[in-house]
């Protein structure tokens, strides 16, 4: 890459220059004018400021090439394709929005007048998105059979698992260049064949795709890699105020690497696109990553979930220790000496054994992945429409369960959701007790959030505004000036921080507003305190 000091001559005019590309800062121009007529004329393809690399670990991926700061936007993309995902509830394939039960004079869903799959209504059967996949079914005489059934309108179908797959295939003759670039993704299919899912893709889809349908000139082999390279590359999407998530498969996107504390978070503006943001800084020559799995899970959870839907196992620096940066997320306590913690001895082996850092008690990987199943479970079944269940879980597992395991911080963080939301728990009716639980736990998760998950990071954003909701309905309570002006100043400085973590997310900005209300309304309450 070339330097910025060596940068002095016009990308357009090669006169000499210094007003420098603010996006890439790869080139320079003489003048405003230069810059525009250079982007106009290619420069808006190549304005990036990351590369494409290769290695032998994570193959192709990118990397920055300049120092990108927090929050900056780093890359956004449009879906090459998009539907519903394998087995969805029923959805619009003109549009992808829910469908909402019928009239009961009509009793079903509006269906498409050539191939029968239900949509919004006559408006949607002419859709770009489903045009090409409804003259295909519909020129094999096949009809979709999915209906309305009362009572069970988000029942998932399994028909829709060729939707998306029919989309990509058609791509070959419809648009040759976007299916080149689909074809070179990594599809993992070697380790899915043999799935339990695949097993049922092998004997249904296959049939279906090559005899109802008649694609003959398409291989097993090929119609199951796309499958597999839809899986193995595709984001889960939720349009704005729509229930149900559908698929998005983005080429450049898919380069990006995974790592379990990433540098980058990712959103969709209304148009579908994808945007990436730096969560933090990111210095130059770094890879750039996200997460594919959730920041308060073990590294035994992470990595069985990446390796059953990415098919891979993950080996960056948190799955790397033992202690997982010091938060101990997948320790237990030693019930021998009550005062080490268990922790594996190669957390990169799901064979190794467990080892008490202390009295070096060891347990075996089965015991440990079974005890913590268990303990999964018991959790995950939990009544958690009020803090009562879980409260009680944090309490019964005191001795084995730590208070950063994985176990105990799941519990913690739905626990300051429903403190404040749940009925018999808003926050008008929580106890002072309550309210004071409420900002402990955001406290103790924020610390967390700043070893696996740190900057701007939505987790870290939901965390600070629970616990700046908490303090200004402390600062409305009390009569103590004082203490009413520490905690009024604590939240207005909270508010600024979610404010900046939250500005790129629309969809909060109502909140926000409401949130600077009730500041104002705490603010009013003080000065009244003061005369």
């Amino acid at each position: 890459m070339t330097s910025v000091a060596s940068l002095t001559s016009c990308a357009l005019c090669q006169a000499r220059a210094s007003q420098l590309c603010a996006a890439c800062r790869n080139v320079v121009y003489c003048s405003r004018e230069h810059q525009k007529e250079h982007w106009k004329k290619g420069h808006k393809a190549e304005c990036k400021c990351y590369e494409v690399a290769t290695n032998e670990t994570l193959g192709r991926h990118l990397r920055a090439t300049r120092d990108i700061k927090i929050g900056e936007q780093i890359l956004k993309e449009a879906p090459l394709i998009l539907g519903p995902k394998v087995a969805s509830a029923p959805l619009c394939l003109g549009c992808h929005r829910n469908l909402l039960a019928p009239e009961k004079r009509k009793g079903n869903y509006y269906k498409c007048s050539s191939c029968s799959w239900p949509l919004c209504g006559k408006q949607c059967e002419d859709s770009p998105h489903h045009k090409a996949e409804c003259q295909l079914m519909s020129s094999s005489n096949f009809q979709s059979k999915i209906n309305y059934v009362p009572g069970e309108a988000e029942r998932k179908e399994s028909a829709y698992c060729v939707i998306m797959l029919l989309r990509c295939m058609q791509l070959k003759t419809k648009d040759p260049e976007s299916f080149a670039k689909l074809y070179t993704l990594e599809d993992h299919l070697k380790e899915r064949l043999d799935t339990p899912l695949y097993q049922v893709l092998r004997a249904n889809l296959i049939t279906f795709i090559k005899t109802v349908l008649g694609l003959k000139d398409w291989s097993e082999l090929d119609i199951l890699r796309i499958a597999a390279i839809l899986d193995t590359n595709t984001f889960e999407v939720r349009q704005p105020r729509e229930r149900i998530k559908i698929r998005a498969l983005f080429p450049g996107a898919a380069m990006i690497s995974h790592d379990c504390v990433p540098n980058m978070r990712h959103r969709f503006d209304d148009d579908m696109n994808i945007i990436f943001l730096a969560k933090r800084k990111i210095s130059k020559g770094e890879i750039l990553s996200i997460s594919y799995t959730q920041p308060l899970r073990s590294t035994i959870q992470r990595r069985l979930h990446l390796r059953q839907a990415k098919c891979f196992d993950c080996s960056c620096a948190r799955c790397q220790d033992p202690e997982e940066l010091g938060s101990f997320a997948g320790a237990q306590n030693c019930v021998k000496c009550k005062a080490g913690k268990i922790v594996s001895m190669n957390p990169l082996q799901n064979s190794a054994n467990w080892k008490c850092q202390i009295c070096n008690l060891k347990r075996t990987a089965k015991d440990v992945l079974t005890s913590d199943a268990q303990l999964q479970q018991e959790l995950e079944t939990l009544d958690k429409s009020t803090p009562v269940a879980l409260e009680d879980f944090i309490y019964r597992h005191r001795v084995e369960l730590h208070e950063t395991n994985t176990h105990i911080l799941q519990a913690k963080y739905a626990l300051t959701q429903l403190y404040g939301n749940a009925p018999g728990f808003g926050m008008d009716e929580l106890t002072e007790e309550a309210l004071n639980r409420k900002v402990q736990l955001c406290e103790e998760l924020l610390k967390l959030a700043d070893i696996f998950d740190c900057g701007w990071s939505i987790f870290r954003g939901n965390l600070l505004i629970d616990m700046e909701d908490a303090i200004a309905a402390q600062a409305m309570r009390t009569e103590d000036a004082s203490e009413c002006q520490g905690k009024l100043q604590q939240s207005a400085d909270l508010l600024k921080e979610i404010q900046n973590i939250m500005k790129h997310e629309p969809e909060m900005q109502q909140l926000l507003s409401e949130r600077k209300e009730i500041l104002d309304i705490a603010l009013k309450r003080f000065d009244e305190i003061k005369e």
